[in-house]
Parts: structure tokens; C-alpha cells; sequence
């Protein structure tokens, strides 16, 4: 899966970058690491998630949904954080509408990723 191509839709704030500036410091580059180690982290966990809802594992979907939240709520994606609270509670409770929510995460996911890399071209010099 590339998360290059999205069906998100637009205009919605999707990382907020005062929190996130805050969290680093006001320093730029921190803000680069840890955005750079976010997206390195999402195509793996996305894959495994998938897999985990192939499998209708719910136990793994909890826990993967549980990883993707803190990931996302350290870089401020507060918007994936709560896509992710929601499967996780679903797969705690049952597996009703998994594929839904992991379409979810899917998309936001791929928004962030060019969010991401937006950002990194406009910073660097």
C-alpha cells in the first residue's frame, strides 16, 4: 500500500503544529526528526493493522490501534490519535465496523504523509 495517494478530504487540520512546535521547543529541526520518524512509522503500522483485521485478531488491532494513538498524539496528529482511540475501542469491545475505521486511519494516514512531506520541502533551504 502507498500512502502517497489519498481519499481524504481537504481542509482539515490534521497535525497541529503550535502543540508540536511547543513539544520540540520552537526548534525546527526537532520537529523534522520527529516527523521523520512518525511517517517512517506509519506504512509499517497500517500493513500490520491490516493484517491484524485479516485475521480478525482483535487483540492485535487493540494493540496496534493503541501504538498508532501515542505515536500520533507525540507529533500532535490529533485527528489520526482519535481515529485510532475509536478502532481501539472497537476491537476491545467487538469487531463491528473495523473495516470502516481502519478505512479511516488509512486515509488520514496518507493525508499526513503528504502533510509531511509538504513540510519537509518547504523547510529545507
Amino acid at each position: 500500500m502507498s500512502l502517497q495517494s489519498t481519499h481524504a478530504p481537504p481542509g482539515e487540520q490534521s497535525i497541529n503544529w503550535e502543540t508540536l512546535k511547543a513539544r520540540c521547543i520552537g526548534r525546527v529541526d526537532l520537529v523534522q526528526k520527529a516527523l521523520a520518524r512518525f511517517q517512517g512509522s506509519l506504512e509499517e503500522d497500517i500493513q500490520e493493522l491490516q493484517h491484524a483485521t485479516e485475521r480478525n485478531d482483535s487483540a492485535d488491532i487493540a494493540r496496534i490501534a493503541h501504538r498508532i494513538k501515542g505515536t500520533s498524539l507525540t507529533v500532535s496528529a490529533d485527528r489520526l490519535a482519535g481515529f485510532a482511540l475509536s478502532l481501539e475501542r472497537k476491537a476491545e469491545e467487538s469487531l463491528t465496523d473495523v473495516e470502516d475505521s481502519l478505512l479511516e486511519i488509512r486515509d488520514e494516514c496518507c493525508r499526513l504523509s503528504e502533510i509531511i512531506t509538504q513540510h519537509r520541502e518547504e523547510s529545507t533551504p
